[in-house]
């Protein structure tokens, strides 16, 4: 994991960050936030990842995050939607099953 850019916005009481990860797939934001976490020693309920960017031909993904003093300063800055999305998606999603089931009913 390498640094591309780290900012402290003091206003918003928050680090914007820009890191390059390297993956052999696409990264989740789940397992993005748990890497972030663990490297700038951070909770990770109080880290938004913004965008991940994959670059054609690499194995290389350009993490655009901001990790966030405390949880009110996040609940402050980011907009409601943002605290209302799923985070996880269950496996039965994944594969189908779901959809499947669905259907039989």
């Amino acid at each position: 994991m390498e640094s591309k850019k780290d900012f402290k916005n003091e206003l918003m009481q928050r680090r914007e960050l820009e890191v390059l990860i390297e993956s052999e797939k696409n990264p989740t934001r789940v397992e993005v936030k748990k890497a972030l976490a663990e490297k700038f020693k951070a909770s990770e309920e109080e880290i938004i990842v913004e965008r991940i960017k994959g670059f054609y031909g690499r194995k290389e993904f350009l993490i655009t995050a901001r990790i966030y003093d405390s949880k009110e300063a996040m609940k402050y800055a980011e907009p409601e939607a943002i605290f209302q999305k799923p985070i996880e998606v269950k496996e039965s999603e994944k594969s189908g099953e779901a959809k499947q089931e669905e259907k039989k009913e």
